[in-house]
């Protein structure tokens, strides 16, 4: 069956057409205004009474309003008298002769015939009506009275129900009724589709293809039909490609509809696409240059074309693809010239910075303080909104990326900083001093730092390698260095460094010089050479910033502690003066010495100066250091919020890959302390670019691989996973163990393995240079693993160790303490291990890490008497386990892991899981711990 989309859902208005035909038979006069939106049917509504009334014997005499004769005079008149027969011969030529006759010819000779012939009338597109042919019909509609069978239909666009106006002053008023032909629904449109494809339709595209053509059944038909023929199914699948063809056809009915509206009409529609959203249509016609005495007319216009709506003072434009296609139909100066005045008005009239940035955004320079202003403030706006969004979701994935709840969040943060970037794009095209200039380039590096790492290097570089004189210029580059630097690329930043510094003098070349010396001692493969031209870091450096870095040389090297701490607090005594990167060395140098509290007070005041400034990469490695130092001192939610922050400082992806470790370092940590093994593990498992080896903090991220890896008893990966880190630690003679104790956790591992020979050997080379540095940090965390590492019987029944040192690295201090425990417990001395459990139990870090919290409940669950015992398992309770158990049990309780389990008896790592519990569970036991501690007698006797 055929259907007409026009006449679709058209069954109510249908039947009002139908009772004014039957009306009209028996001498009813009747006026019926239909009105819908461009594309909704109704002069196809028109065209249906019309066929109808001619089935019942009723004269139709038919006319149709045009956009291109609408300058035409009596342009209706004469296509309807030319159709009333002899009798409207005369009027005809006067009006064909005459463009000014007198009175209305015609109109008596028409109302003379329909006293003999019943006649409906239809006009289509009335809208477009010339004044002397809305005059003729308006005279029409006067002289209806009852007995007179006359009925005039009126086809018209638009929104307003009861237009058009000049019916509104007519006697006949009461005899007039109103149609608005409404939008297609759902159930039509899957009708429709499933008559056009011939094929069912998914109830997801017919809401889409309602939600994009606005239920327009002109529309609809032209973009279903385009899609039948290119041989798709109406299915969802489908409904992206319906978008597309559909915002087409949209936009080329627009285009059309453009051309036929009047020059003041299409400047009103210019002025309404670059700022309806923000001005009332008074200001709208003043921006458009056109006279307020005709607003309405023009409203009226704009409405009855399809292109926009009334709200209230306000027009609004109807459709995004028609206000995209007047823009690209206005000429491009005249487009900018727009947004310039429509600026310019928005700021007189006290618009948001957001609104009016808006519009400078799409206009050419201003050239007054406004401008410039405006921009930085929706600038700040963006940013603000972006941290907004990052502290309220605040979750992330394992592995860094956002859930899925997130990804939402995500993309507005990232759209949030792009709004940004391009605001103060926008402010560089405004003319300005060069100094100024230079200020909103660090400004945009800052925020191209989040969204385009690459694009903030080069702008950053090109600031270093400025023209510039004066103390503010130097000021300037040093801040472009020092923010680079911050972000990460060490090559980069030595090379910039290099070429700064010769043309550099006064305090800037002591500050240039040492972050040129602080990118050096991030790479490995440079030796300790300067570049041509680049002087030596001095042995006692008296300005701040190599103070700093300095500072930072001696912490690593294990050498002058007290020099170190006078020239970190030199460093840092010099404020907002230093650049950021030695202030941070020196921080950490500090911290080294154990001068923890006024270490972390400095670090304090740095994180609270940068909040207020707009270095994003500075503030995020502040963060990650605040975040490590909490966490070394046990306070593990602290620096989960430290390393929150400095996710919403610069999101994991905009880290540089020499940065980036020590980032994912920290948050494994902090997974491993809250418990979160798979989260841990996870993190340690994301692939690095390769040349991520070549950071300084890799041997931190290898060094965090190996604590997960021990965690999980994969001692001999362990092993070599420390000793890895270690090789490139002393490659770089960054030998000092409170850096990254490597060699004593190594040993620990080793004790697991049964290699107590490596394990001495390591423990004692990291005591000598525990010594030689001198904190208690790091003496008193070699001395436990010392005690730990001895064999059995040699310190047994000697209680808590005394005369150990403790610092302020409390959560090492504390798992050694606890490994030590373990040990006791092994080696049978259950008294000796129970005081140590005593002093671990009150030790804060026990309550504040869920991972030694659970190791602490493991061990006195261990230790009390009730449980399992001290004794050796004996033969009766080994034999309750299979031939395959036992061979399992005796390498786990070698210290082998899962995977090397599996591989040394070649089964699956799942068989070996379920053979340990079996085990367990036969053997009443919870843990591997505490199996090892009851087979080690056993292995003994």
């Amino acid at each position: 069956m055929r259907i007409d989309p026009a006449l679709l859902e058209r069954e109510a208005e249908q039947a009002q057409l139908k009772q004014t035909v039957a009306e009209l038979g028996e001498g009813q006069p009747a006026v019926v205004v239909v009105t819908g939106r461009p594309g909704f049917g109704h002069n196809a509504l028109l065209r249906w009474a019309g066929r109808l009334a001619e089935k019942r014997s009723v004269r139709v005499l038919r006319a149709t309003g045009s956009l291109t004769e609408r300058e035409l005079r009596h342009g209706a008149v004469i296509q309807l008298l030319s159709q009333v027969g002899p009798e409207a011969e005369r009027p005809l030529q006067v009006l064909r002769g005459n463009p000014e006759p007198a009175g209305l010819p015609g109109l008596q000779e028409l109302l003379h015939t329909v006293r003999r012939t019943p006649t409906l009338v239809t006009v289509e597109d009335a809208q477009w009506l010339d004044p002397d042919s809305q005059r003729w019909l308006q005279a029409l509609v006067r002289r209806l009275s009852a007995g007179l069978p006359l009925a005039l239909l009126l086809g018209r666009t638009g929104v307003d129900a009861h237009g058009p106006d000049w019916l509104a002053d007519t006697p006949a008023a009461r005899l007039t009724r109103h149609l608005t032909v409404p939008g297609l629904s759902p159930r039509a449109v899957a009708t429709l589709t499933s008559t056009i494809f011939g094929a069912p339709c998914d109830e997801p595209f017919a809401t889409a293809a309602v939600q994009a053509s606005h239920g327009s059944p002109a529309i609809l038909h032209a973009t279903l039909h385009s899609l039948a023929d290119a041989g798709q199914r109406p299915t969802e699948a489908l409904v992206p490609q319906l978008r597309t063809v559909m915002t087409g056809i949209v936009g080329d009915r627009c285009a059309r509809a453009l051309r036929g509206l009047t020059d003041e009409s299409i400047a009103v529609l210019r002025a309404l696409a670059v700022a309806g959203d923000l001005m009332d249509f008074t200001r709208i016609c003043h921006l458009a240059g056109v006279r307020t005495a005709h607003e309405s007319r023009l409203r009226s216009a704009l409405q009855t074309a399809g292109f926009t709506l009334p709200d209230g003072p306000f027009e609004r434009i109807r459709l995004e693809v028609a206000r995209a296609r007047i823009l690209e139909d206005t000429p491009t100066a005249e487009r900018a010239g727009l947004y310039a005045r429509a600026a310019r008005l928005a700021y007189r009239s006290g618009a948001a910075d957001e609104d009016t940035a808006d519009l400078l955004l799409h206009a050419p320079p201003i050239g007054e303080p406004w401008a410039m202003h405006t921009l930085y403030g929706s600038y700040g706006a963006a940013v603000r909104r972006s941290e907004d969004l990052a502290r309220a979701h605040p979750q992330t994935s394992a592995v860094g990326e956002p859930q899925e709840a997130g990804r939402g969040v995500a993309a507005a943060r990232r759209s949030a900083f792009a709004r940004a970037v391009t605001c103060l794009n926008r402010a560089l095209e405004e003319p300005l001093p060069p100094v100024r200039r230079a200020e909103v380039s660090l400004d945009l590096a800052s925020a191209e730092a989040v969204a385009e790492p690459v694009a903030s290097d080069r702008r950053l570089a090109a600031v270093v390698n400025s023209t510039g004189d004066g103390e503010r210029w130097s000021q300037l580059r040093v801040r472009a260095l020092d923010m680079g630097l911050a972000r990460g690329d060490d090559s980069w930043g030595r090379c910039v460094a290099a070429q700064a510094l010769e043309t550099a003098h006064g305090r800037a070349r002591d500050d240039l010089i040492a972050l040129y010396w602080y990118a050096i001692r991030c790479r490995p493969e440079v030796r300790d050479v300067p570049a041509p031209g680049v002087p030596a870091l001095p042995e006692q450096p008296l300005a701040p910033a190599p103070a700093g870095i300095r500072a930072g040389q001696l912490a690593t090297l294990g050498q002058h502690r007290e020099r170190a701490a006078e020239l970190a607090r030199r460093a840092l005594e010099g404020g907002r003066a230093v650049p950021v990167m030695p202030r941070l060395v020196a921080v950490r140098s500090l911290w080294f010495t154990d001068a923890a509290a006024e270490a972390e007070d400095h670090l304090t005041a740095l994180v609270a100066e940068l909040r207020g400034s707009h270095s994003r990469a500075g503030l995020a490695r502040a963060l990650v250091l605040s975040a490590d130092l909490h966490l070394r001192g046990g306070r593990v939610a602290a620096a989960e919020r430290a390393v929150a922050g400095a996710e919403r400082a610069l999101p994991a992806a905009a880290w540089h890959p020499y940065a980036a470790p020590h980032f994912t370092a920290v948050r494994c940590v902090i997974a491993m302390e809250n418990g979160r093994h798979d989260e841990a593990r996870a993190l340690t498992a994301v692939p690095t670019p390769s040349d991520t080896e070549a950071s300084v903090h890799w041997p931190l991220l290898l060094f965090i691989r190996a604590r997960v890896a021990a965690d999980e008893g994969r001692w001999a990966e362990a092993v070599e996973l420390f000793k890895e880190s270690g090789r490139w630690l002393v490659r770089r003679q960054w030998i000092n163990p409170v850096v990254l104790p490597w060699r004593s956790l190594a040993a620990l591992a080793c004790v697991r393995l049964g290699d107590r020979v490596q394990a001495r050997r390591l423990i004692h080379e990291e005591l000598t240079l525990a010594r030689r540095w001198g904190a208690p940090s790091a003496l008193g965390l070699a001395q436990l693993c010392l005690r730990a590492v001895d064999e059995p019987g040699a310190v047994a029944g000697s209680g808590v160790p005394t005369g150990i040192p403790r610092g302020p690295n409390h959560l090492a201090y504390a798992w050694a303490l606890a490994d030590l425990t373990t040990e006791e417990a092994i080696k049978g001395d259950r008294d000796a291990a129970a005081r140590l459990l005593t002093e671990l139990s009150d030790h804060r870090v026990a309550r504040t890490s869920n991972r030694l919290a659970e190791r602490v409940r493991s061990l006195a669950d261990c230790l009390e008497p009730t449980a399992a015992s001290g004794e050796s398992l004996s033969e009766e309770e080994w034999g309750v386990l299979s031939t395959v158990e036992r061979e399992t049990a005796e390498l786990a309780c070698r210290g082998l892991g899962n995977r090397q389990i599996a591989e040394e008896l070649s089964v699956s790592r799942r068989t070996v899981e379920l053979r340990l519990s079996s085990t367990y569970k036969k053997l009443h036991l919870a843990s591997r711990e505490e199996l090892r501690a009851r087979y080690r007698p056993m292995e003994g006797a």
